[in-house]
């Protein structure tokens, strides 16, 4: 199914509007990074502006259904996928220009992630959120059958752990964004221990 589409197989304005919104950090790091615009090392600020993304997309996208819960607005379900795999493929474009920044020389990025805790656990974090990405479609869920589908997208949780702790290692001066980001997950994960243990309904994915 397209992104703007909605259940019905028609035209959404809203998705569509998301769908289109996705692009735009992306657009914006682009088009600074044409222009020379993002100081005197710009792809390395390319890179942490669209690892900054993958981030905070990937907390909007597990924010989504306590959101829902709350202001009790079922279509916000409908969007929880898209930006899922927005987070995924800004991702991909964070370690992309990674490899970018080391000239193309994959010996020395194989190596630097061996070496480097932080870059380490990035890499881990962003293999899980390959998995998620590839499984997201409704014909894998058909596949898998959703015990086992919810199960694996729990995944999500770990992920967004081990993406807090890679934000928080590689930042070495302001460390505000992280502690909210960490703050924010400890939020999200209070909310769906609540909502497991004292409400009694099943795990969040």
């Amino acid at each position: 199914m397209y992104p703007w589409l909605g259940p019905r197989g028609r035209f959404s304005p809203a998705k569509a509007l998301i769908f289109a919104a996705l692009f735009l950090p992306g657009i914006w790091a682009a088009v600074h990074l044409a222009l020379r615009d993002l100081g005197p090392r710009p792809v390395t600020e390319a890179i942490h502006d669209v690892g900054f993304w993958a981030m905070r997309l990937l907390f909007i996208s597990l924010a989504v259904t306590p959101l829902r819960q709350m202001l009790q607005w079922t279509p916000l379900m409908q969007v929880r996928r898209m930006i899922g795999v927005a987070a995924f493929a800004y991702a991909l474009a964070h370690i992309s220009l990674y490899v970018v920044d080391q000239a193309f020389d994959l010996k020395k990025v194989v190596l630097e992630i061996a070496l480097r805790i932080y870059l380490t656990i990035g890499f881990v974090a962003l293999l899980g959120l390959s998995a998620l990405a590839v499984t997201s479609t409704d014909g894998m869920l058909r596949r898998l059958g959703g015990r086992r589908w919810r199960r694996l997208h729990q995944l999500a949780y770990g992920i967004a752990l081990l993406a807090s702790i890679h934000f928080f290692l590689q930042m070495k001066a302001n460390v505000a964004e992280p502690m909210v980001m960490c703050g924010l997950y400890a939020w999200l994960m209070g909310y769906r221990a609540l909502n497991t243990w004292v409400v009694g309904k099943p795990p969040m994915p």
